[in-house]
């Protein structure tokens, strides 16, 4: 390599010279700084969704914890009172109820699942009971189905 140094005249040798100082500067750029500074800008950006997550669950936490509160002060009716006034607003028949504890469970012989659904819907948010456990079969009808078991309880 000596040999071949020596062998440049002078403006070959300030060529390489400044030619090799172009090509460090290219990798040091091109294989650390900018690779570095990419991942910089995306932990900070992933960052800032993370706080913004983090500041969205903490309103929407405080917002449930309070509807919560208001809700269980307001809602001092049995499990049984409450099924029987949101069924008989909402068109179902309920062939069976049985207490379980603090829990109730319920029988429906058909019911629409649309209309099911909106009505547990209707049970979770209105009235703070949530569903602890269903069982379901499919009826004769499409989109019927026959609720064999539904256990609901305060939440």
């Amino acid at each position: 390599m000596k040999a071949w140094w020596q062998q440049l005249n002078i403006r070959e040798q300030r060529l390489v010279l400044v030619m090799s100082v172009l090509v460090s500067v290219f990798i040091l750029y091109g294989l650390i700084w900018q690779p570095l500074n990419e991942s910089i800008n995306k932990q900070q950006s992933t960052l800032e969704r993370q706080q913004d997550l983090l500041t969205w669950v903490e309103e929407n936490t405080q917002r449930y914890q309070a509807a919560k509160r208001s809700g269980r002060a307001g809602s001092g009716a049995s499990l049984s009172s409450i099924v029987n006034r949101t069924s008989r607003l909402n068109n179902i028949i309920i062939t069976r109820m049985q207490p379980q504890g603090d829990d109730l469970q319920v029988w429906i012989d058909e019911i629409s699942f649309n209309q099911l659904l909106t009505w547990l819907e209707q049970l979770a948010s209105r009235d703070g009971l949530q569903v602890k456990n269903i069982d379901l079969s499919l009826a004769d009808q499409q989109g019927v189905v026959r609720v064999r078991r539904l256990q609901l309880g305060k939440s």
